[in-house]
């Protein structure tokens, strides 16, 4: 196990009570310069011009961003399966009765969505966080929104930026800053929508935390290396989300748009059960952190208004909006869209962000594009995606892995098109869904799947011989 001790403010540097274990700390403070852990969560209610969040909503955001930089530091190296780690945290919060009562819940919660095992534990604290300061010029004014949404600046959220447009929902859209590349290009995003129609109020928030290297309690403990998987990153988003979202209105919903594909995540293979794929908007982790919200106190609630919808179903309903004709194609779908991940040569420019082109997130995107009949994004992969390029790279861990194991999906769903039952099977097999979701569920996977082979067929209809199916064609 590995104890992650945060630190919130002064006091905690006495560590009095620190049990008599190996600790590395996470210094999360007021004061800036005394902080390794950088960040501006506090213009999340400075630009509304109050000084703090409520004690409850401040205490989601903390543990939110605690998890992070855990999530972040922390490599999965450590671990024995070298994926999951064991990790404690402690924790400082304002209202400790509440979160002991959900403690286990949300420990279960934030395992499901990691792939991790985390251990809680809550100490009282009457320290509020950056509350010394009240903004009082170019204040938001919290009335003129109705609803939050998470914008990344994929092409999801920038489908659901346009459908909440298109309903006269004047939204707060939150943005988390990672990576200084993407802040451009999600500030040009928003900008284009907000510009087209200026009859709704919108704006959007960046926010941003930065862990770096914690400090350690015995100098024989190892140097973290840090991990680049962070599947907490959504958890810091939502987290940001529901802050707004509590300062503008206890009913106001938090949206998080993203096709349902992608949210029920199903493995590609068996190999890829584990926490390689996202579930961010998985039915299972939604409903937990909103009935973990109920219990403690925060008033607002997330949902996916795409769940039900395939990534190419979403794209059609936005073919004919010219913003989204003018734009789309500089949304960002890939995993990594600010990393080189290509062989390069003195010809090579490649401009990051970017889509590659090659990794799963890519692979459905070009998918999604086919169904609409035009694809205007510039993909940064250097070959055609044909047979070719997967014998070229059989053995190259990242380049063909995610293609290759595509194929082994489609060929595990081609050979089992009529068996319903073990549809549902694999679409159950990270947890219970209602009947209503699985029922919905089932429905989308196997759409997007038809999607799928479509894209397969354009692209070579020899990438089906690498796994031994020949003359399979899209159902109905």
């Amino acid at each position: 196990m590995v104890n992650v001790w945060i630190n919130k403010n002064e006091e905690d540097f006495n560590r009095g009570n620190l049990p008599n274990e190996k600790f590395y700390f996470f210094n999360l403070l007021s004061e800036k310069n005394k902080s390794n852990v950088k960040t501006d969560i506090e213009q999340l209610w400075r630009r509304f011009g109050a000084k703090n969040l409520s004690g409850i909503n401040e205490d989601f955001l903390i543990i939110a961003t605690s998890i992070f930089c855990a999530d972040k530091k922390i490599s999965r190296k450590l671990s024995t399966d070298n994926w999951t780690r064991d990790i404690k945290l402690y924790i400082p919060v304002l209202e400790i009765e509440k979160w002991n009562l959900v403690k286990e819940r949300l420990e279960t919660t934030i395992g499901f969505l990691s792939g991790d095992k985390w251990s809680f534990e809550f100490r009282p604290t009457t320290s509020r966080f950056r509350a010394d300061k009240e903004v009082k010029n170019n204040v938001l004014t919290p009335n003129k929104y109705d609803s939050v949404s998470l914008f990344s600046g994929g092409l999801d959220s920038f489908c659901g930026a346009l459908s909440l447009s298109k309903n006269n929902n004047s939204t707060l859209f939150i943005g988390f800053r990672e990576y200084t590349l993407l802040t451009k290009r999600q500030k040009d995003l928003f900008n284009a929508i907000d510009n087209s129609n200026s009859e709704v109020e919108n704006e959007l928030i960046l926010f941003n935390v930065n862990p770096y290297a914690p400090t350690f309690s015995n100098e024989a403990m190892q140097k973290l290396e840090g991990e680049s998987t962070s599947r907490s990153r959504s958890l810091l988003f939502i987290a940001g989300a529901i802050s707004v979202a509590s300062i503008i209105g206890k009913d106001v919903p938090v949206y998080i748009p993203e096709n349902g594909f992608i949210g029920v995540n199903v493995p590609l293979t068996d190999s890829r059960a584990g926490s390689c794929s996202t579930r961010t908007t998985h039915p299972i982790f939604l409903n937990n952190l909103n009935e973990i919200f109920k219990e403690v106190g925060i008033k607002n609630s997330i949902s996916n208004f795409y769940w039900d919808k395939t990534k190419g179903e979403i794209l059609e309903e936005h073919k004919d909006n010219p913003m989204f004709n003018l734009k789309a194609k500089e949304t960002l779908s890939c995993s990594h869209p600010c990393l080189s991940r290509y062989d390069r040569k003195k010809s090579d420019r490649i401009v990051t962000p970017c889509n590659c082109g090659y990794c799963f997130p890519c692979l459905i995107r070009r998918a999604s594009f086919i169904k609409i009949g035009v694809d205007e994004t510039e993909y940064n992969h250097l070959y055609e995606l044909g047979s070719e390029f997967i014998y070229d790279y059989n053995n190259l861990q990242g380049r063909a892995s995610d293609l290759k194991a595509l194929l082994f999906s489609i060929k595990r769903y081609i050979e089992n098109r009529d068996d319903s039952d073990y549809i549902r099977a694999l679409l159950l097999r990270q947890g219970n869904l209602e009947n209503v979701e699985l029922d919905g569920y089932e429905r989308v996977y196997r759409a997007s799947m038809e999607e799928l082979i479509t894209m397969i067929h354009q692209i070579d209809n020899g990438l089906l011989d690498y796994v031994g199916i020949k003359g399979a064609e899209v159902s109905g």
